[in-house]
């Protein structure tokens, strides 16, 4: 596929470098951010956030970077975030705390895909501690109605995060959700599914939504729920 002349791309050098780059992107131009390795620390996040006024930072990734909730939360209380359609947070540190501010977070509004997965081949960075209440903060949040992909993948997500996820009534637009090497347990994926039949009869009668959602678990490769 040939790229997007559109689009211009950081995904190499070092953080004066970012700085250089976010000070000379025009803008009106989409913009993907890709960070990975433990170069990148608290200090690309605070760039990022105090990037001038009219960006479109329309994808941003950090992936086995020494972050923690510290440098996240930095992140979503910035404006520069509300032009994020793709984030992803993978193996920085990540912890519920930080998911919960970023669930709380207005500039959010605009995401359509979010990963805070541990995902295989990245082996820098602290792992993302995520667990349940991570899972209950981002289903409970009103900012996230545009989501249409989660990826908690290698996370501590358990049968009460994943039925809340798909039981939300925020959630309306959520068509995958991955959520292999959790603790969903077998006895879970059945209230999951029973939950998301009861979404979905809701969904008919009421507000439309995604028409379906694939979850992707150690159990069955496929479900379609709604």
């Amino acid at each position: 596929m040939t790229p997007d002349p559109s689009w211009l791309r950081f995904e190499r050098g070092a953080e004066a470098d970012l700085e250089q780059f976010l000070a000379e992107a025009p803008a009106g131009r989409p913009i993907r951010l890709h960070l990975a390795g433990e170069a990148w620390g608290s200090r690309a996040c605070e760039l990022i956030a105090f990037s001038r006024a009219g960006l479109d930072l329309r994808v941003i990734f950090l992936r086995g970077a020494p972050l923690g909730d510290g440098a996240l939360g930095a992140l979503v209380a910035s404006p520069a975030l509300a032009s994020v359609r793709s984030l992803g947070i993978e193996r920085c540190g990540l912890t519920d705390q930080g998911v919960t501010w970023l669930a709380q977070s207005p500039h959010v509004s605009g995401l359509r895909e979010l990963y805070l997965c541990n995902r295989e081949g990245i082996e820098t960075g602290p792992l993302n501690q995520i667990g349940d209440a991570g899972a209950l903060a981002l289903a409970s949040s009103p900012h996230l109605g545009q989501l249409e992909t989660l990826d908690l993948w290698n996370t501590g997500v358990g049968d009460a995060g994943l039925e809340a996820l798909v039981a939300s009534a925020h959630l309306r637009r959520l068509s995958s959700l991955t959520a292999w090497k959790t603790r969903l347990t077998q006895a879970g994926l059945i209230r999951v599914r029973a939950a998301a039949a009861r979404q979905w009869e809701r969904r008919q009668a009421t507000a439309p939504g995604a028409p379906q959602c694939w979850i992707y678990t150690d159990y069955d490769e496929r479900i379609i729920t709604w």
